[in-house]
């Protein structure tokens, strides 16, 4: 089993499938960059947030599983309404680095990437209400990098 990990993720945006166009739409190939076009909608992180992803061979072939955790600001009624949304319908994530790379976390075919959150973190040390959260996509693909159209 393989692992890597990418830098400190600065921000995560999250798209529905519907709404993700991909170019190349065809031949998305490990580690090759591909262009998106959509209407993302930023989530409001309280820190950086870890991305990794493994690869494993199987008789089908290179199975990659990513994993992003972070936490989520935790302020009013609209943060549930947030949640509901991410785990109610399929969505993609686009991650940038503390460098600026972005990378595509799912794409518009099965199979889709999956949210989780846990309870609470009341005792965040910064004093701020936070929520984890975990993505979890498990693919044929690893997070894949995005250049601009």
């Amino acid at each position: 089993m393989n692992c890597k990990t990418l830098a400190g993720i600065k921000y995560v945006d999250f798209i529905s499938i519907a709404d993700l166009t991909l170019y190349p739409k065809k031949h998305i190939r490990p580690g090759k960059p591909i262009s998106i076009i959509g209407n993302w909608v930023e989530m409001a992180l309280v820190e950086l947030v870890s991305c990794s992803s493994t690869s494993e061979r199987t008789d089908a072939g290179v199975v990659y599983t990513s994993k992003i955790a972070g936490m989520l600001t935790d302020n009013d009624e609209n943060d549930a309404e947030l949640q509901n949304r991410l785990q109610n319908k399929f969505h993609a994530y686009k991650l940038t680095d503390v460098y600026g790379n972005e990378y595509l976390v799912g794409i518009n075919t099965k199979p889709f990437p999956e949210i989780t959150f846990s309870s609470t973190n009341e005792a965040n040390p910064a004093g701020i209400r936070a929520i984890p959260f975990e993505i979890t996509w498990i693919s044929t693909l690893p997070p894949i990098p995005i250049v601009a159209i």
